[in-house]
């Protein structure tokens, strides 16, 4: 095995795809099993805190309160991770393992009863995938929300329209389909979830594991 490629292996567009098609998926299963709550990102959260504490709604601003904290410990246990795993890149490998993990034990429904379990979890999942994958090809970007896409896609529309910049055209059609392949995840979530239920978070499972095959096979090459 070689070790050219290891500096960038998380960044193959492949990779960048699935896991932003994990993000979309993962916003259909909580906010259609879970009283239409998104667990992906914690903006949402911070505001209903803020609202719920104007309120004098103690209990369910300490509940929104939780994925926040579920979010940053993960952010904590990547950069530990990193930390020790850096040279070899075993630490993402640690990642996916850890989200192929919790995605089996979401989908044997050992959570169905407890939502805030459930949805501390996919927050705990999303913030190890924001934390590992943070590149795709050399361009910032985030698997589990599209806002920061959506800014990088009229930065270089701008960039290939007005300043006739020859790169910029390639990379503004990456975000593109980086960002279609959101909604997809969505549109095939809702129609999975809608049959398989709690079951249907199986498919993620699946998908990480191909992320980690194309890990595997990278460093191989």
């Amino acid at each position: 095995m070689t070790n050219k490629n290891l500096g960038h292996i998380e960044e193959n567009i492949y990779i960048s795809l699935i896991l932003t098609f994990i993000g979309g998926f993962l916003d259909s299963y909580t906010y259609v099993l879970y009283d239409k709550i998104f667990a992906n990102t914690q903006t949402g959260n911070l505001i209903f805190i803020g609202l719920y504490l104007v309120k004098g709604n103690f209990y369910n601003a300490f509940l929104r309160f939780l994925p926040v904290v579920a979010f940053c410990i993960a952010i904590f246990i990547t950069q530990i991770l990193i930390f020790k795993f850096n040279k070899n890149k075993k630490w993402i490998k640690i990642i996916l393992c850890i989200n192929i993990l919790s995605t089996l034990i979401m989908g044997m429904g050992v959570f169905k009863n407890y939502t805030i379990i459930t949805i501390c979890l996919v927050s705990f999942i999303c913030s190890l995938m924001i934390g590992t994958f943070k590149k795709s090809k050399g361009d910032v970007f985030a698997p589990i929300m599209c806002t920061g896409n959506l800014r990088s896609l009229m930065e270089f529309f701008c960039k290939w329209v007005i300043y006739k910049e020859k790169n910029a055209m390639k990379i503004f059609f990456k975000y593109l389909t980086i960002i279609i392949t959101f909604v997809l995840g969505v549109i095939l979530g809702v129609i999975f979830v809608e049959f398989l239920k709690i079951q249907s978070i199986y498919i993620c499972s699946i998908l990480f594991f191909i992320v980690l095959l194309i890990i595997i096979y990278e460093q191989r090459i």
